[in-house]
């Protein structure tokens, strides 16, 4: 391996597992150093979402909130329905390998399952009761992640607020006059979706977008089928999904009957029927727990995944194994740093790295004395496992 040139080591590195190339950290410093590059985080996210797509034997790999390690029937997970708010903690959504949850109405987290990571998100001000939806997504014009928040100012008047993982801020993005009936924004397009209610519309359903790059919101078309209003869009129980990177809409309480999905997205004649007759592929679905408290390195926090022949997941988000960091705006920020360092200084004969700015004798006899005992840490998954049951 002393040997391998260091481009076939990255290619073959690329297509392992998150949880082997934890334990490849371990190898030694320079592959510690390859494997935690953000270039090479963003090539192995590519690689694992080009597989999941080219692999024949599944249609999608999402990620639900799951109490039970064992799958039994779909109602043991959580669903966007009228039972929603009995539940304390939610699944907001995913992107990248990030996951969203809201363990408590005024808490919220990003996770990343694959390497344990966990990031708090500052508490937004909210009111104390009241109905909420969130979003979760990546802005790829600031490579940022952003987190949707929005609560009931009034009747008929709802207030959308958005976090910046990047700047690690709260801002209040504006109003709409509606009421939420979807509280889960479905991820699709570099865009968040909910369906929501306005008494003042002819047609009162309405599929709102929310664009994270242009921070703008937008009405998505609906067809003028009369079939599609009254079997899906004239109901409460109307929700949102994705078939095959496309936007598709259902009533929970119908499925896997009368699926519509706009096949070209933005294009109001685009909408179709996605019949039963279809066929439906199996789905690899990661089950991550439901905690009180998700802490960091600790234990596993998702389950083995199942493999489910299934439509009742069409709602849940798209999920993806990868090594991104939800403090990736940190140990950029100390990448930065970094590389500030070694631009103002130089490398004299005698090897000795010499800095342009002053240090005080005393404070770099006191550096002198610290900095031989340090050493670099490899993080490794104790509790990684098996691999999965089916190979997903």
């Amino acid at each position: 391996m002393a040997h391998l040139l260091p481009e076939l080591l990255e290619e073959i590195l690329m297509r392992l597992k998150v949880r082997d190339l934890i334990r490849c950290k371990c190898v030694s410093k320079s592959w510690q150093s390859l494997i935690s590059d953000p270039r090479f985080v963003k090539a192995h996210l590519k690689h694992n979402y080009e597989s999941d797509s080219n692999n024949k034997e599944i249609g999608e790999r999402r990620i639900v909130m799951s109490k039970y390690a064992c799958f039994y029937t779909y109602q043991q997970f959580e669903v966007d329905d009228k039972f929603f708010d009995l539940h304390e903690c939610h699944l907001i959504g995913s992107s990248d390998g990030l996951v969203c949850i809201s363990p408590s109405r005024t808490e919220i987290v990003v996770v990343n399952p694959c390497i344990r990571e966990v990031y708090k998100l500052t508490k937004p001000q909210i009111p104390k009761s009241g109905s909420l939806c969130w979003g979760f997504g990546y802005d790829a014009s600031t490579d940022d992640y952003k987190v949707v928040l929005g609560f009931m100012k009034g009747e008929n008047l709802a207030c959308f607020q958005v976090f910046s993982l990047r700047s690690n801020m709260w801002k209040v993005i504006g109003e709409i006059n509606c009421t939420f009936l979807s509280r889960v924004g479905i991820l699709l397009k570099g865009a968040l979706h909910w369906i929501v209610y306005n008494a003042s519309f002819e047609k009162k359903n309405v599929i709102i977008s929310y664009n994270l790059s242009e921070e703008k919101f937008a009405v998505v078309p609906q067809p003028d089928d009369m079939s599609y209003w009254s079997s899906v869009a004239e109901h409460s129980s109307m929700r949102l999904g994705t078939i095959n990177g496309c936007l598709c809409a259902f009533r929970y309480d119908n499925l896997p009957n009368e699926i519509w999905m706009m096949k070209d997205y933005g294009v109001k004649q685009s909408w179709g029927i996605f019949g039963p007759e279809r066929v439906v592929k199996y789905e690899a679905v990661h089950g991550i727990k439901r905690l009180k408290n998700y802490i960091p390195k600790q234990r596993p926090l998702c389950h083995e995944p199942w493999l489910v022949r299934s439509r009742v997941f069409l709602g849940n988000p798209i999920y993806v194994e990868s090594l991104v960091s939800p403090h990736f705006h940190r140990r950029l920020r100390r990448r930065r740093q970094a590389a500030d360092t070694v631009r103002n200084a130089w490398v004299v004969p005698n090897n000795v790295i010499v800095a342009l700015y002053a240090v005080p004798r005393a404070q770099a006899n006191a550096d002198a004395g610290t900095s031989s005992g340090a050493n670099t840490r490899a993080e490794a998954s104790d509790n990684a496992g098996p691999s999965t049951r089916a190979r997903v």
